[in-house]
């Protein structure tokens, strides 16, 4: 791998969370009375705070309490995505380093770390609480790779969705889309690739050929 430094997206990428997460946010809604489709959840919530509010929620943190009360015993016992764990040993016994960068708190994602053997594979772990903005502000972006002491354009960032890829374009990091054709339960492949990932892959264990 010609690449030095990697930072992935959990909720969705390296992480197999948004069954839970489009499940949960849109029980949580029905309950306050707002039918809301996955593809709005899509473009609208996921990874985005002000989302509900945007959808009729009046107090958006108490909302946000709702939500983790429903999902959280799901997310501490969620598995990784097919072929993230090889990535990531090979990342390291490479002498490369791994970064995730998470729009979401800090505690919904540090069991399931543990839980899946990950916390000694990541080199920088940085979620909601660490940076004033979340992607697709790429102050994250900025923050891992200076912690890392990278360089952009010895690095490769991974998401999901469009607000992962513009993250890391605005830094100047080669970037790639996660997306299986699954996730067009979730939202528009076309419209996640409009933000233009330099490739797209359907499976980790197919991202080492877009390394070389």
């Amino acid at each position: 791998m010609r690449y030095k430094y990697f930072l992935f997206d959990w909720d969705g990428s390296l992480a197999d969370t948004l069954p839970i997460w489009f499940a949960g946010f849109k029980k949580v809604f029905a309950k306050h009375g707002i039918e809301v489709e996955y593809e709005k959840i899509g473009n609208e919530v996921i990874g985005d705070w002000d989302g509900p509010a945007r959808l009729g929620i009046t107090n958006s943190e108490a909302f946000f309490a709702e939500v983790e009360a429903e999902v959280i015993e799901k997310l501490n016992s969620v598995t990784l995505n097919p072929g993230a764990m090889e990535l990531l040993k090979k990342i390291k016994m490479e002498g490369g380093k791994i970064g995730i960068i998470t729009a979401s708190r800090k505690r919904w994602v540090k069991t399931a770390l543990r839980n899946n053997g990950l916390r000694d594979l990541v080199d920088v772990f940085l979620g909601k609480e660490d940076v004033e903005f979340v992607k697709p502000d790429p102050e994250a972006v900025y923050k891992a790779l200076k912690l890392m002491q990278g360089k952009p354009e010895e690095t490769v960032m991974v998401g999901d969705n469009g607000k992962d890829i513009m993250a890391g374009r605005r830094v100047g990091v080669r970037t790639g889309l996660y997306f299986p054709d699954r996730y067009q339960e979730y939202y528009g492949k076309e419209g996640q690739v409009n933000f233009g990932p330099a490739f797209v892959f359907k499976d980790f264990g197919e991202m080492e050929k877009f390394l070389d």
